[in-house]
C-alpha cells in the first residue's frame, strides 16, 4: 500500500466514523426495541414458570389430601372400624389433626356419618339429603374412582368448599365411601403473596367459564364475578380464549386498564376444569430494562463522540509521521528501493493479479573485498548505481528491491528468456562504468537467477519463485562471472535427489535399505549359469525404490562407496554362505569395486576379514573393476592384483570398450575376466558399422590367447546371443536370460533348479 492510499484510507475512516455514529444513535433505538421485545418473551418465559410452580403447589395439596384419604379408608376398611362405636370420634380426630372442615364416611346401605369441625357429629344421614356436589362425590367413589367436587357453599360449614371422595374396600368389595371437604382458604394461602414475578405480578383461579375462584391481590379495585367481561377480555378476543378453554388449553392475552397495560396468562390446573390467571404489569416489568437502555445510549453517544475526537487528533498524528514510518517499513534507507518486506508484499499482489512473470535474484561477487578495495562511500555509490540502472530497464508494474548488502530481487513482466538476457545484460553492463572510479582496471561482476513463472512451463506461487531463484542463484555463483542462469526444473529435482541420497545414506545403510539383486552370467556353451553379478538397489521400507543411478556417482564423489563396496561383498559372503549350509551349489558372484575401494592401503586385509568371517573361498568371489581404473597405474595395479590372486580371487574388467579401450591393456593386466561393453554388442548387432564386429571378435580371440574369459552385457535377445556365439564369447548376460532380481528369487530360480534344466 502506498502512502497516498494510507491518507484515503485514513480520510475514508473519518467519513466512516460519522457515518457509523448516525448509525449508533439508530442502532440505539432498535437496540431499546429489540431488548424489549426480548425482555418480554422473558416476561412471558417468567410468567410461565411462576404459573406451573402454583400449579405444582395446588396438586401437591390436592395430592396430599387424597392420600390421607385413601390411607384412612384402607384402615377403615382392613380393620373393620365402621363396626366399632368410637369409629365417628376417629374421624373427628382425623378433621382436628387435619385442615378439613367435614368428613363423612358412607355405607353401601346409604346411610352415614358426618362429623363437622365445629358441630360435632350426626349419625344416619342418608345420601339423598346431602348436597348436590357431595352425593356426585360419594357416587363417583362408589363406582371406585377418586371424586372431586367443584367449590361450592356448603350447608354445614356456610363457606366455599372442595369436597373429596375415596372408595373403602373389605377385600375386593367396596363396603363404603370416606370423603372429606376443605375451604377454599387452603388453595387461598397457596396463591397469596406480593413476590409474584417480583412483585409486579398477580395470580388467581379461575374456573373454565370465566367465573374468578380465587383472588389474591387485583389489578381492578372492583373486581367483577367473571373473567369473561371488561377490563379482561371483549370482542373477538373473548371468543377466541373461551374457545381455548372449552379444548382445555393454555391460553395468554393482554388488556389495559386504567391506562396500564398488562400481559395475562391462563394455565390449566388439570383439576375440574380450573385456571391459574397470572397477570402483570408491562410497564412495571420494563422499567429497570427502559433505564438500562436509556443509560447504554447516552454511554454509547458519549464514546462516540470521544472516539471520534481521538481519531481525528490521531489522525493529524499520523498524516504527520506516516511518510518516515512508511518507508522505513517498506524502502531501503540507502538506495531508496523495496525493502524485502514491501517488494513480497506487492509482488504477491501483481502474482495474484497476474502469475506469468519472472522473478530475478541478483548479487555482486565478492561484495566484501569491494567495500575493502574502494572503501564504504565508493561501495555504497554501487549499490545505488544498481538501482538506477535497473529502474531504467524497469516498465510499469515491474518490481526491484535490495533486501541486504548486495543482494537484490526483481519482478519483471517478461516471460521471454531472451529478452529478460538481454535486459539483465543491459543492467550488469552500465553499472560497470560507474563502478570503476578511480579503479579503472578492477571488474565488477554479477550473477544472477532467473525462474520464470508462465502457462506454457510452470506457473508457481511467491513463495517456490523465491526458493526456485536462489536455487538458480546459487548455480549461476559456480561460474564466477557476468552469469545468468535459468531455473531447471529437471537439474533441480536431480539437486533435490542428490540432497535427499547424502542426507540418508548413512542411515539406509544402517537399517540395512540397499538390496543385494542377482543377474545371471550364462555359459554359452552349455547353457547354463555359470556366475551372477552383485547389483545393488536402494528400497526404502516403504517399498519406494532408488535406482544405481540415481546414488552411484554421488557416492563415488562424496567417497561413501567405499562403506558401501564392503557392505555389498559382506551381502554376497553372506548369500553364499546360506547357499552351502542349505546343501545347494554355489553360484560364483561378481562384485563391483571402485577405484576408491579398490586402492584403500588395506584392502586385502579387510576383504579377506569379511571372507573369513563368512567362511567362503575366494575362488567365489570375482571382484569387478571399471576400465578406468586398470588404466591409470597398470604396475600398482598389477601388484594388487598379485596379492589378491594369491588369496584365491577371480579379477574382472568390466565396461571394457566404454572409454579409452586399449588392447595392449589386455597384456599387461593379470585378470581373469574381460565385460565388454553393451555398446559393442549394440553396434555390431545393428550391421551399420562392420567394422564393429570385427573388433569385437578380435578381442575376444586375444583374450583367449591370454586365457581371459569373456562377458558379453546386454544380451536381449535371440539373434544377440547367437552373434556373440559365432564370435567364440564364453559368457552371455541380459534381459534375454533375466533382469537383476532379489536374491531369494535368484535363488529359487537359478540355484535351486541349478541341476534340473538349462536356461531358458
Amino acid at each position: 500500500m502506498s502512502e497516498r492510499e494510507i491518507n484515503k484510507r485514513l480520510q475514508k475512516s473519518i467519513a466512516v466514523i460519522v457515518c457509523c455514529g448516525i448509525l449508533l444513535l439508530a442502532g440505539g433505538g432498535i437496540f431499546v426495541y429489540f431488548l424489549s421485545n426480548t425482555l418480554q418473551e422473558a416476561i412471558g418465559v417468567n410468567m410461565q414458570e411462576e404459573t406451573d410452580e402454583y400449579k405444582k403447589r395446588i396438586h401437591k395439596q390436592f395430592a396430599s389430601d387424597v392420600q390421607l384419604l385413601e390411607s384412612l379408608a384402607e384402615l377403615i376398611g382392613s380393620a373393620g372400624l365402621t363396626e366399632r362405636e368410637e369409629f365417628p370420634e376417629l374421624l373427628e380426630q382425623v378433621i382436628w389433626k387435619n385442615d378439613f372442615l367435614t368428613m363423612s364416611y358412607v355405607g353401601a346401605d346409604g346411610m352415614g356419618i358426618v362429623v363437622m369441625s365445629a358441630d360435632g357429629v350426626q349419625e344416619d344421614v342418608p345420601l339423598e339429603t346431602m348436597q348436590e356436589e357431595t352425593r356426585a362425590v360419594a357416587e363417583k367413589a362408589f363406582k371406585g374412582e377418586i371424586g372431586v367436587s367443584r367449590l361450592f357453599l356448603s350447608d354445614f360449614s356456610s363457606e366455599r368448599v372442595l369436597a373429596y371422595g375415596v372408595p373403602v374396600y373389605q377385600g375386593q368389595r367396596i363396603i363404603g365411601v370416606l370423603m372429606a371437604s376443605s375451604h377454599v382458604g387452603i388453595f387461598s394461602d397457596i396463591l397469596s403473596g406480593n413476590r409474584v414475578m417480583g412483585g409486579t405480578g398477580r395470580i388467581h383461579m379461575v374456573s373454565s367459564t370465566g367465573q374468578f375462584l380465587i383472588f389474591t391481590r387485583t389489578v381492578v379495585a372492583d373486581p367483577p364475578e367473571s373473567l369473561f367481561g371488561e377490563p379482561y377480555l371483549e370482542g373477538e378476543e373473548l371468543s377466541r380464549i373461551q374457545e381455548l378453554l372449552k379444548q382445555d388449553q393454555q391460553a395468554a392475552f393482554s388488556f389495559q386498564h386504567e391506562g396500564t397495560r398488562y400481559r395475562a396468562l391462563l394455565e390449566p390446573v388439570g383439576i375440574n376444569g380450573w385456571y391459574l390467571l397470572c397477570v402483570n404489569s408491562i410497564e412495571e416489568s420494563s422499567h429497570f430494562v427502559l433505564m438500562v437502555a436509556e443509560g447504554a445510549a447516552v454511554l454509547l453517544l458519549a464514546v462516540m463522540l470521544l472516539f471520534s475526537f481521538l481519531l481525528i487528533y490521531g489522525y493529524r498524528l499520523t498524516r504527520n509521521g506516516n511518510r518516515a514510518l512508511f518507508r522505513l517499513a517498506f524502502y531501503d534507507p540507502l538506495t531508496g528501493a523495496l525493502n524485502f518486506a514491501g517488494f513480497r508484499r506487492e509482488a504477491k499482489e501483481a502474482l495474484e493479479a497476474d502469475p506469468e512473470a519472472s522473478m530475478v535474484s541478483l548479487n555482486i561477487h565478492q561484495f566484501k573485498f569491494i567495500n575493502e578495495i574502494l572503501g564504504k562511500e565508493r561501495s555504497d555509490q554501487l549499490l545505488k548505481q544498481v538501482k538506477e540502472q535497473a529502474d531504467k530497464e524497469l516498465t510499469d508494474g515491474e518490481l526491484f528491491c535490495r533486501t541486504s548488502a548486495d543482494h537484490f530481487y526483481l519482478l519483471l513482466k517478461d516471460t521471454d528468456r531472451t529478452r529478460i538476457w538481454e535486459r539483465m545484460t543491459r543492467i550488469m553492463d552500465g553499472i560497470q562504468p560507474a563502478a570503476a572510479g578511480e579503479h579503472d582496471d578492477y571488474r565488477v561482476l554479477f550473477y544472477c537467477g532467473v525462474v520464470v513463472s508462465s502457462r506454457k512451463e510452470t506457473l508457481y506461487s511467491m513463495d517456490q519463485m523465491q526458493t526456485h531463484v536462489m536455487f538458480a542463484l546459487a548455480k549461476a555463483r559456480e561460474r564466477h562471472q557476468n552469469t545468468i542462469w535459468f531455473f531447471d526444473t529437471k537439474l533441480h529435482e536431480k539437486e533435490v535427489m542428490d540432497n535427499y541420497v547424502e542426507g540418508h545414506m548413512n542411515q539406509a545403510l544402517e537399517a540395512r535399505e540397499f538390496r543385494l539383486y542377482l543377474q545371471p552370467k550364462i555359459s554359452l556353451g552349455s547353457g547354463q549359469i555359470g556366475g551372477a553379478e552383485a547389483l545393488v538397489r536402494w528400497i526404502h521400507q516403504d517399498g519406494k525404490t532408488i535406482f544405481p543411478d540415481q546414488f552411484i556417482p554421488l557416492f563415488e564423489e562424496n567417497g561413501f562407496c567405499a562403506r558401501l563396496d564392503l557392505y555389498m561383498l559382506e551381502q554376497v559372503c553372506r548369500r553364499l554362505r546360506e547357499w552351502t549350509d542349505a546343501g545347494l551349489e554355489p553360484v560364483p558372484i561378481s562384485v563391483n569395486q571402485s577405484k576408491l575401494t579398490f586402492f584403500m592401503p588395506d584392502y586385502v586385509n579387510r576383504i579377506m576379514a569379511i571372507v573369513d568371517r563368512y567362511q567362503v573361498p575366494p575362488r567365489l568371489l570375482t571382484l569387478e573393476i571399471l576400465e578406468g581404473t586398470a588404466l591409470e597405474n597398470v604396475e600398482v595395479m598389477n601388484k594388487r592384483l598379485e596379492s589378491l590372486h594369491k588369496k584365491g580371487f577371480r579379477i574382472s574388467m568390466d565396461d571394457f570398450g566404454s572409454g579409452y579401450s586399449s588392447l595392449n591393456i589386455l597384456g599387461k593386466l593379470k585378470i581373469d575376466e574381460l565385460k565388454l561393453d553393451r555398446g559393442f554388442l549394440m553396434e555390431a548387432a545393428a550391421g551399420e558399422n562392420p567394422n564393429a564386429g570385427l573388433i569385437m571378435e578380435q578381442v575376444v580371440q586375444l583374450s583367449k590367447k591370454l586365457a581371459i574369459s569373456t562377458v558379453v552385457e546386454g544380451v536381449e535377445t535371440e539373434a544377440n546371443e547367437q552373434l556373440i556365439k559365432g564370435l567364440g564369447c564364453d559368457y552371455g548376460q541380459g534381459y534375454l536370460y533375466s533382469r537383476p532380481i532379489p536374491e531369494e528369487e535368484f535363488t529359487e530360480r537359478w540355484v535351486s533348479r541349478a541341476k534340473e534344466t538349462p536356461a531358458p
